[in-house]
């Protein structure tokens, strides 16, 4: 087994989980002072004043974007959280303890607290944060677009020309969202596992290659790259999205809530996102080991070390479709009889 390159990748995997965002915009710098000079240098030229126009607009969308996320899911929503649990609560139930005896004190905490969390849950977090999930998905979109764009600027015409058609974009994100739920449903099942160390391990592994695939299909998409291309990519890979996703996995670990996991989750997934697209990842050749194999010439084979974790969920979610192909006709046939 080539356990270097393995713990190799996983190190790079985890540092540029970190530090790409860092070098997405030092290079993002690195292009303004370009395009300053450049400028500069050809000032009374019309098409140099366009395309500087251009960047201009495109890099203060991408900031627009980045500000907005983290306005909503940083400053608005998440300090509300904190502000409700760690202060109006305290305020509270400091006053209500002055004024009620020793005896009520019980009730407040094991029934009140509970009840006002349930009230502010219901009437003001959750439609906010459903409604921030709508704007989440638009504005990382958004961003890994105009990331991608501006790292693969020189490669986009043939990437253009490689497209998937608009209805096999359609189906392959649609069958990818799905297998997603049902590798998140595989994930929870982990916690389930009875010696506790191993299920902490087991949930921490499952997050940290999901919360990669996340990172990079934005960038995967934009390359034509097709479902079946991303996993394998990851699987036969997988040190290195381990440990991409793995600081990830920690950091939302400390959150006791779904609704703070997945707050914090939209505040900091933009720059794993920048970071993802600052990879050089899909570069890496997969990692293999030699076998012993008398059918060939030296006695030796070399064979993909493959981590299939996600083989499960892609054979339930094509079942799944299958199923629902064969429904589907029978269900016009009986809508055409009526």
């Amino acid at each position: 087994m080539p356990v270097k390159r393995c713990i190799v990748l996983f190190l790079t995997g985890f540092k540029d989980s970190l530090h790409g965002c860092v070098k997405f915009f030092q290079r993002q710098k690195l292009i303004a002072a370009q395009a300053a000079a450049i400028a500069a240098a050809n000032e009374n030229r019309p098409t140099s004043k366009l395309s500087k126009s251009n960047n201009t607009k495109t890099n203060e969308k991408l900031y627009q974007r980045l500000f907005e996320s983290c306005v909503l899911n940083g400053v608005f929503l998440l300090s509300c959280m904190l502000a409700f649990n760690f202060v109006l609560i305290p305020i509270l139930n400091w006053i209500y303890f002055k004024i009620l005896s020793s005896d009520k004190h019980d009730f407040i905490r094991n029934y009140f607290n509970p009840f006002l969390e349930l009230v502010f849950s219901s009437v003001w977090i959750l439609p906010v944060f459903l409604l921030s999930k709508i704007f989440n998905l638009l504005w990382h979109q958004e961003i890994a677009d105009i990331a991608f764009q501006q790292k693969y600027e020189k490669a986009m015409k043939k990437l253009v020309t490689n497209k998937l058609p608009i209805s096999e974009m359609i189906a392959d994100t649609i069958f990818s969202c799905s297998m997603e739920f049902i590798f998140l449903i595989q994930s929870s099942l982990m916690s389930f596992v009875p010696i506790s160390f191993l299920s902490q391990l087991l949930v921490h592994i499952h997050l940290s290659f999901l919360y990669s695939l996340y990172a990079f299909e934005y960038k995967w998409f934009n390359m034509s790259w097709k479902i079946e291309e991303r996993i394998n990519h990851i699987e036969t890979t997988w040190p290195y999205y381990f440990g991409f996703g793995l600081s990830l996995s920690i950091i939302l670990s400390f959150a006791n809530s779904y609704i703070y996991s997945a707050t914090i989750f939209a505040f900091i997934f933009p720059a794993f996102i920048l970071s993802a697209i600052e990879s050089s990842s899909e570069n890496f050749s997969p990692i293999v080991y030699t076998k012993i194999d008398p059918s060939s010439r030296n006695n030796l084979r070399q064979v993909v070390l493959k981590l299939p974790l996600f083989r499960l969920s892609l054979r339930v979610t094509d079942f799944l479709f299958k199923v629902f192909r064969k429904k589907e006709p029978v269900k016009i046939i009986k809508q055409t009889a009526n």
